[in-house]
């Protein structure tokens, strides 16, 4: 079993952040006594949570497949529909 770490998310969301502000990773590991490989791979899982909280939420919507097919059929009514329409304006055009 892994050992627990003694930095709990906020101080590490703490540190990155001090990184991305323009601190150096070399004095951020020094004077939080962590090595530069570990402060580089929580800010990169950051970095990750990000993206994904920035990702377009709408487009998961319309990947679902059940609002493509009601969609398509919602499409072929409507044609079925305008082709009536158009049938029944010709034969009144005749009368």
């Amino acid at each position: 079993m892994g050992k627990k770490s003694k930095f709990s998310a906020d101080i590490k969301y703490a540190l990155v952040l001090e990184g991305l502000k323009g601190k150096s990773a070399v004095s951020i590991c020094r004077e939080y006594g962590i090595s530069e490989s570990q402060y580089y791979r929580w800010r990169d899982e950051a970095l990750n949570s990000m993206r994904s909280g920035l990702e377009d939420k709408r487009k998961k919507e319309w990947k679902d497949k059940s609002w493509e097919a009601e969609r398509g059929r919602l499409v072929k009514m409507i044609g079925e529909q305008q082709l009536i329409i158009d049938i029944q304006k010709k034969i009144s055009e005749t009368l």
